[in-house]
């Protein structure tokens, strides 16, 4: 069983080995036109609901504001055409990927407890989130009154791994899947419209200027090289460190000099796809460079200004 966490500024994952899994994609990853939507009443319990039913997603919600309920299938739409196309074309998933999006706690935790039986309590103290189990989404509201940003930010990180999780047949190594996760999270809306704008991830942004500014940023060896469920160990703080730095390094890999280390990006993305990725002998910076040590050179230089306050990412 394969368990993905994210709750708010906190986030892991955990994924099998690198054997590659049954092909599970489109061999087009032309993008579809916009998806029929079939809407019926769905329960949880005794909790009334809505099922959403279109091409690639069965969302569930118990959720009873209409302006998120009704937005729920444009915004996993666009989700997914994002994914499919940011990093060049990637396929859409052959079998359409489940998500449960609770209107409280409670009913998260026990839609937990039948997913997991007494193993649901292990994930109790994960508060104000959600996971994802053998590739279903399950969340709730977090967001307080008609609001949804900070719960559809969540969803964004996670329907990342849900995705991935359907198409690549080897796992992305964790730095990558939580890096791209982090760098999902950000986007703004405007009159309906979803924009997708990584760098509007303020608390990514707050969490590695105080790094930044305490000197503690950590040599990419090393970040590439963490255990989140160790870090975790040490404490929640640094585990925050670790995935804003990760959100930084994403970001550079996407942005610096127009796009310098995305063929790298797109050959590890392409390799897990067919089920050919493997390490770098001396490892994943490796993948993007001769010269390791260059590239922290740059990144080092880069983050600081990408980071400082006025910059014109803002």
């Amino acid at each position: 069983m394969f368990i993905k966490i994210c709750f708010v500024c906190l986030l892991a994952v955990s994924c099998g080995t690198g054997t590659p899994k049954p092909n599970q994609f489109h061999s087009s990853p032309t993008i579809v036109a916009e998806p029929l939507v079939n809407r019926s009443s769905w329960k949880f319990g005794t909790n009334e609901g809505v099922k959403f039913q279109t091409p690639f997603w069965n969302i569930h919600t118990t959720i009873q504001i209409d302006s998120i309920v009704d937005s729920l299938p444009s915004f996993y739409s666009d989700l997914l055409d994002h994914y499919t196309t940011i990093f060049g074309e990637f396929p859409y998933p052959q079998k359409q990927i489940d998500v449960f999006l609770f209107a409280d706690e409670l009913q998260w935790k026990q839609k937990l407890k039948l997913m997991l039986g007494t193993q649901a309590k292990e994930w109790y103290s994960l508060g104000r989130g959600g996971l994802t189990v053998d590739g279903v989404g399950v969340l709730y509201h977090l967001d307080s009154r008609s609001r949804s940003r900070v719960t559809l930010r969540i969803a964004a990180h996670e329907g990342w791994h849900q995705y991935a999780e359907s198409i690549f047949l080897n796992c992305l190594p964790t730095w990558l899947d939580e890096g791209i996760g982090t760098w999902m999270e950000g986007f703004r809306i405007r009159n309906g419209k979803v924009r997708f704008t990584p760098s509007s991830n303020w608390d990514r942004l707050t969490t590695i200027r105080k790094i930044i500014s305490a000197n503690r940023l950590d040599s990419l060896e090393y970040l590439l090289e963490s255990d989140p469920s160790a870090i975790l160990s040490t404490g929640r703080t640094n585990l925050l460190g670790y995935y804003a730095q990760l959100w930084a390094f994403t970001s550079f890999i996407v942005e610096f000099e127009q796009g310098k280390y995305m063929p790298g990006l797109h050959r590890i993305l392409t390799s897990a796809l067919h089920g050919k990725l493997r390490e770098p002998r001396g490892g994943w910076l490796y993948a993007f460079t001769n010269d390791p040590r260059e590239m922290e050179r740059e990144y080092n230089g880069w983050v600081l200004q990408y980071t400082k306050p006025g910059s014109s990412w803002r």
